[in-house]
């Protein structure tokens, strides 16, 4: 099974990557060369990164809870 095999595995590759992407882009909210002062003057990178990492749990969540209702992922090999 490769990430384009099908419409599932292409849409959550694609979200994912988008993900990657967004992380990488130099935004001030990912990176920052000077203080950029936010909620109690931690830097603004700092909840950028947190609330990135928040979404992507929260995809990996939504991609597991999708996959259990597929029969693909419920086969396995016993061939041991």
């Amino acid at each position: 099974m490769n990430p384009f095999s099908n419409s599932f595995e292409k849409k959550w590759t694609f979200i994912f990557l988008f993900m990657y992407v967004l992380i990488m882009l130099p935004f001030p909210w990912y990176y920052a060369t000077e203080y950029i002062p936010s909620f109690w003057g931690t830097p603004l990178f700092i909840f950028g990164w947190i609330f990135h990492g928040l979404v992507v749990i929260i995809l990996i969540f939504l991609w597991w809870q999708s996959c259990k209702k597929r029969p693909e992922y419920k086969e396995f090999d016993d061939e041991e």
